[in-house]
């Protein structure tokens, strides 16, 4: 069964509960939307709107089935919001983070009306799009990427560069990374240097919505296809190189293919007769990608700083370093 994308609407109080007390590893709702709940299935992603401030603060993934439970949960005092599902935190703001609403909604499709926009967030819950859900969900990344405490370690943004494969492949296992394989952190990298660019970045991407193709990695701008991107480290190349075909077909400006170099004469054997997608694809190394990230998180670091327009006021000023 497909996944379904859910938006659930709290209070400043209970979603600072549901944060530092309960880590979001579950989900407490009003016995009046116990039907809904109900439908709840695992797998299923969660995204929190917090009303009177108007702002997204976390996602979360819901990891049970549902069960009624009449203990205290929430702050609120009228009712133990008994219908429950298991659940864990994937993305969670800190109260100076929250991302605004309002800078969303001419984007997001399920409120059409943009004028009344306020009015599709009333309630305590709703299925969305999985294209707003995703849309929104990568505008918190960006938030997240800006973290100071996400940036790596000076010694590893200037190491050195190395000139065996198998020494970069090794480089990139040791990375600060949550993914486990070569190949899915080589498209966690991806996504990163995506969002430090201000792309809507995403994995395991379907071409488009009703597609059977999905994306290694794609980068969007709000929801126009920009670049399409294989992760090809292992597998079938032509396979891969048919994805990126149709994603030229759905208006991805640009194609990337991550391989090995030994797998590099094979992929040209395979582009021969392809002379309109090979215009419009580059092949890539594993090392190529490790030296875009390593170099990447700290030119972005203080390109943001530049890019920055803020009041802030100060006694005395601090050098940038």
């Amino acid at each position: 069964m497909s996944t379904q994308y859910w938006l659930v609407v709290t209070s400043p109080q209970n979603f600072r509960h549901a944060r530092d007390i309960l880590k979001f590893n579950n989900q407490g709702l009003p016995n009046r939307v116990r039907k809904q709940v109900q439908k709840m299935r695992v797998g299923d992603r969660i995204i929190y709107y917090i009303m009177k401030l108007q702002k997204f603060g976390a996602t979360a993934t819901i990891t049970g089935q549902y069960y009624h439970d009449t203990s205290k949960m929430w702050t609120d005092k009228d009712e133990p919001w008994p219908a429950r599902c298991p659940s864990e935190a994937n993305i969670v703001l800190s109260d100076d983070e929250l991302l605004d609403a309002k800078k969303l909604v001419v984007d997001l499709t399920f409120m059409e009306r943009k004028d009344k926009w306020g009015v599709y967030l009333q309630g305590s819950l709703r299925l969305i799009p999985e294209d707003d859900f995703r849309l929104i969900e990568s505008e918190m990344k960006k938030i997240v990427s800006e973290r100071s405490e996400m940036q790596l370690t000076a010694s590893l943004v200037t190491g050195p560069r190395f000139t065996a494969e198998a020494e970069y492949e090794k480089a990139v296992l040791a990375l600060p990374l949550e993914s486990k394989s070569i190949h899915d952190r080589i498209g966690e990298m991806l996504e990163s240097i995506g969002t430090w660019m201000d792309y809507n970045t995403q994995t395991r991407h379907r071409i488009a919505p009703e597609h059977a193709y999905e994306l290694d990695v794609a980068w969007l701008s709000g929801r126009n296809p920009e670049v399409a991107i294989e992760v090809q480290v292992s597998g079938n190349l032509t396979e891969a190189k048919d994805r990126l075909h149709q994603a030229r077909k759905f208006n991805y400006r640009k194609t990337i293919m991550i391989l090995r170099a030994r797998d590099l004469e094979r992929l040209n054997r395979i582009m021969k007769h392809e002379p309109e997608l090979r215009s419009w694809m580059e092949a890539w190394s594993v090392g190529a990608v490790y030296e875009m990230y390593t170099a990447g998180e700290r030119f972005f670091s203080y390109y943001r700083r530049l890019r920055e327009a803020t009041f802030r006021d100060k006694k005395e000023l601090e050098l940038v370093q």
